[in-house]
């Protein structure tokens, strides 16, 4: 019983550790998934598998191990769920990318994102050039949210007053 909690300590440890790293490399690059980003996951995956589970190649080792994972992944949605503020203090809060049509560079940089990254966003939601945004925001998820400004056949016409016709005199 003493290697499950061994094991257990050891899992949760490195959990955490990813977890901080991963926040830490910022929510642009890890949520975009590049080729770069995929092998450092792989990676990292392999790296940190003897320090979870140590010697214990077993089946009962990486159950154990996997068990844990699991379950540090449940408690830490029960308790962002109890408390917002350290949801957001995780998951991080979304971030202001553009509006109507103008970048907010110094959001961009610390996104660690291009104005060709949020172009790639923009053409997938089909607005075609960075001046038709009329929102941009990265998610705390790390999705980037696209909003085009209205086409002119799409805008509300502008209110215009009239002139009740004119009665016939009689």
């Amino acid at each position: 019983m003493e290697f499950v909690a061994e094991i257990a300590l050891r899992t949760a440890a490195v959990y955490l550790f990813l977890l901080i790293g991963l926040r830490v490399l910022g929510r642009g690059e890890a949520a975009q998934l590049r080729t770069i980003d995929l092998v450092l996951l792989l990676v990292l995956a392999n790296a940190v598998q003897n320090a979870m589970v140590g010697a214990d190649t077993s089946l009962a080792g990486g159950l154990v191990a996997a068990g844990t994972l699991l379950l540090m992944a449940r408690l830490l949605h029960l308790i962002e769920w109890r408390f917002p503020a350290l949801r957001r203090r995780i998951e991080g809060e979304p971030v202001l990318l553009a509006r109507n049509g103008k970048l907010v560079t110094a959001a961009l940089a610390r996104a660690g994102l291009s104005a060709e990254d949020l172009a790639v966003a923009a053409r997938r939601v089909g607005v075609a050039e960075l001046r038709h945004i009329e929102l941009a925001i990265l998610e705390a998820d790390g999705e980037v949210s696209v909003i085009g400004a209205p086409t002119a056949s799409k805008r509300p016409r502008r209110a215009t007053r009239t002139r009740a016709p004119r009665r016939a005199r009689t």
